[in-house]
């Protein structure tokens, strides 16, 4: 549950948003088909702040399909999917809300996607650049740094990459993919803010 300083927060933060354009729901892979389970332990369960909230026109939407979880400082986040560790980022001090200044996990996939595990807790990675993961594996710990309303985990699937800082949203690698996960409730449509997700 969101404390109310956080939703605060959050919701201010949302109010300087552009306003997203029309989502197309065919665009989400089926369930059934998905590649991805959520990137948090099985029996745990997390509200969904962001989704596809995240489109901003002036960055040409490339953050559309990126997703926030509020969870604490601390939790444990796993791989959504198989892949190789290809960047980590681990020394900034929670709390320190300054762009460009987050700690991160980068996973590479077979197709050549990125998934993007970001805000992590200081010295909270579980991973070292190298490192081949599986789906469901702890990778990091969640955290509260760089630019962030709140404790929280930003997850993103890029179309390839990785974009490294200060270019994390360089085209066309940088556009994010929609997403389903095949391990929760069903979502059609990806995602939607305000729900919570269990996964299972």
């Amino acid at each position: 549950m969101k404390s109310p300083l956080v939703a605060a927060t959050f919701l201010t933060a949302s109010l300087s948003a552009c306003s997203a354009p029309e989502i197309d729901c065919a665009v989400f892979p089926a369930q059934s088909n998905s590649l991805y389970t959520l990137p948090y332990e099985v029996g745990t369960a997390w509200d969904v702040y962001a989704a596809t909230e995240h489109y901003r026109s002036a960055n040409q939407g490339v953050g559309t399909y990126a997703i926030d979880f509020v969870m604490p400082i601390g939790t444990k986040v796993l791989a959504a999917r198989d892949g190789e560790v290809v960047s980590v980022q681990a020394g900034f001090k929670d709390g320190n809300n300054e762009d460009l200044k987050e700690n991160y996990v980068f996973i590479k996939h077979s197709d050549g996607t990125i998934g993007r595990y970001f805000h992590l807790m200081y010295n909270g990675e579980l991973v070292k650049q190298g490192d081949q993961v599986t789906a469901g594996e702890v990778i990091a710990l969640s955290g509260n740094t760089g630019q962030s309303g709140g404790p929280h985990l930003h997850f993103d699937v890029q179309q390839c990459g990785p974009n490294l800082p200060p270019h994390y949203n360089r085209l066309p690698c940088g556009q994010t993919l929609p997403l389903t996960f095949k391990n929760t409730k069903e979502h059609s449509c990806g995602l939607k803010a305000g729900e919570k997700y269990t996964a299972l």
